[in-house]
């Protein structure tokens, strides 16, 4: 009888300090994104891969012997949204920890929720230098920020010999985010942007800000919007008949770009921050096709890519924190990996950078539409 009551007792004790969010079969991850919307092409890519990479572990025994569930609520790319189901998936669907969020202004609301329930928020898709400056203990960024993508493009059109340089950006705060990345990655070069206009997500201003920005005719504009908005404000701008070079980033959906605009789309550059997903000799890449491939999909994306890579490092932070799985002990981990190399991939983390990595890559978009290097 002794030995079942103090078993008993044990596993009360257990059940009694178990992290919210973990059982002994599951580990809870919460995910507020952009499944419908302006945004929903960019949302829905980034989800599905990492989706399929957690249900890969699951088929595998999962994680120190606990599957992965994770649960996506929509919020249209609409901040108030986020921050409303955020509050849901901590309060109501009782989350380990918050996955993958999308958005400047989105993970902005989300952040101080989880901060306040100590929560870690891991990898959003958020580049927002402000929000990266003051290490957050539970706040982690797996890619490159703005200022490192904005910074290589300018770097790429001096290069070339461009420097009447103007940028086209959404009216919200990602795309003023971009815009003043372009201010500081000029004013480093003691240049100045030739214009900047900006115009309304839903569309209904992009034709005006294109035809004033035609006006100034530069030799570059860089886009700071995402998806369709992205497509529509160069193919208004396309058709005031005024040539500029156009450079976008790695959140724009760059498989978007080619579906809206077509042969249009040729001689778009795009910046990338994670590696380039039809490399046949790099192992991660090789690994993220199998896995679209056993899903049924022969398309992959950069977007894909991202969503893959983010849930594969969430992975190997679980495993390494082990068994005795908690938030704390989840953070102090991640603090703690430093030089993880995901086949040629690296990241590193450290008490004060909790943003793995710096990555750029600069791509264009070719006359088929196929991403060039």
């Amino acid at each position: 009888m002794r030995p079942l009551l103090l078993s008993t007792a044990l596993l009360f004790v257990n059940a009694a300090f178990a992290e919210v969010g973990v059982t002994d079969r599951e580990i809870v991850l919460g995910q507020s994104t952009a499944l419908t919307g302006p945004l929903a092409p960019v949302g829905l890519e980034f989800s599905g891969a990492a989706k399929a990479y957690f249900e890969k572990i699951n088929t595998e025994g999962g994680i120190h012997g606990r599957s992965i569930r994770l649960t996506t609520v929509d919020d249209a790319y609409v901040a108030d949204k986020t921050a409303k189901n955020v509050t849901q998936l901590i309060e109501q669907e009782k989350v380990f920890a918050l996955f993958g969020l999308l958005g400047v202004a989105n993970t902005a609301v989300a952040l101080p929720i989880a901060t306040e329930a100590r929560i870690p928020l891991l990898f959003p898709m958020n580049g927002e230098p402000t929000l990266r400056k003051v290490p957050n203990r539970y706040m982690f960024t797996l890619t490159a920020g703005f200022d490192d993508e904005i910074s290589k493009i300018v770097d790429h059109l001096l290069t070339i010999g461009v420097k009447r340089i103007a940028v086209a950006h959404f009216s919200n705060p990602f795309g003023n985010a971009i815009k003043a990345a372009a201010e500081q990655a000029l004013e480093k070069k003691s240049l100045k942007l030739t214009a900047s206009v900006s115009f309304d997500i839903s569309g209904g201003t992009t034709v005006a800000a294109a035809t004033q920005l035609s006006k100034v005719a530069p030799d570059a504009i860089i886009v700071g919007a995402v998806a369709a908005g992205a497509a529509d404000f160069i193919s208004a701008y396309k058709k005031t008949g005024v040539n500029a070079q156009f450079l976008t980033f790695s959140g724009v959906g760059t498989d978007v770009l080619v579906k809206k605009l077509g042969p249009a789309s040729a001689g778009i550059v795009v910046s990338q921050v994670v590696p380039y997903p039809w490399a046949p000799t790099n192992p991660l890449v090789r690994d993220y096709q199998a896995l679209m491939k056993a899903g049924g999909r022969q398309e992959v994306s950069y977007l894909g890519m991202w969503g893959y890579i983010s849930a594969r490092t969430t992975v190997e932070a679980l495993k390494k924190t082990g068994r005795d799985l908690t938030r704390e002990r989840l953070v102090t981990t991640l603090e703690g990996m430093r030089g993880l190399d995901l086949n040629r991939y690296l990241l590193d983390f450290s008490p004060s950078n909790h943003h793995g990595s710096r990555f750029v890559d600069i791509t264009m978009i070719g006359p088929n539409g196929k991403i060039l290097k």
